[in-house]
């Protein structure tokens, strides 16, 4: 068994070893005493479901693991609350992404291949839809549509590649084209042209940083 203890004399964790090599169960603790971490070891590589936790005792993580990898369920949480929940194949994420307000509510669903985002990925506030973008390799592929309040369409972008390429467009709420721009390899060709009045270009939409954010998380 291999104890480590703080300046105080308090245990911080222990493991049974085999060969000199963790094997077997595994613990951290707070330094209350309390459980930290929870794990297993097989022959030094994690294997089976690994767990931490908050000061309070509240579940903060939780992943499974097979020969030191990631590979199963992954959960976060905040609060007690599930804020994230993934899916991974040795070591890399692959299949349906989720992550959820403290409402309850998704805020995000995507789906990964071999760790790279893939096919549509959703983002949403509050229950209603923001914006809805396609993915080839862990790149922005396609149109990305970007939906104002009461779920109106309220921009579409066009990406080749990771890169803005075509013609960007915004509507009103009407559901018009208001306004134009045309992109090549990510750079803008002019400015916007407006279609419609002015007053009518934005279309209530939903400030562009919240699924901004959500996106970076997502890509790592």
């Amino acid at each position: 068994m291999a104890e480590a203890y703080d300046g105080d004399g308090r245990l911080v964790s222990r493991v049974p070893l085999a060969d000199g090599r963790p094997h077997g169960r595994f613990e951290c603790f707070h330094p209350d005493g309390s459980l930290r971490l929870d794990a297993e070891y097989e022959h030094g590589e994690l294997a089976g479901l690994l767990r931490a936790y908050a000061a309070d005792g509240s579940l903060e993580y939780e992943a499974h693991y097979a020969g030191g990898r990631l590979h199963g369920i992954s959960a976060t949480y905040r609060n007690g609350r599930l804020e994230t929940r993934q899916l991974y194949a040795d070591g890399q994420l692959a299949g349906e992404s989720v992550c959820y307000a403290p409402s309850g509510d998704v805020t995000a669903r995507c789906v990964y291949r071999q760790g790279r985002l893939e096919e549509e990925a959703v983002y949403a506030h509050e229950g209603a839809v923001v914006r809805r973008s396609r993915y080839r390799a862990g790149r922005l592929e396609g149109e990305t549509r970007e939906y104002g309040a009461g779920g109106t369409l309220a921009q579409s972008l066009p990406y080749r590649n990771g890169l803005l390429h075509g013609m960007a467009r915004r509507f009103d709420p009407e559901g018009e084209v208001s306004a134009v721009r045309s992109y090549a390899d990510g750079k803008p060709r002019g400015d916007w042209q407006a279609i419609a009045p002015a007053d009518g270009e934005d279309g209530g939409a939903v400030p562009a940083g919240f699924a901004q954010r959500l996106e970076r998380w997502l890509r790592g």
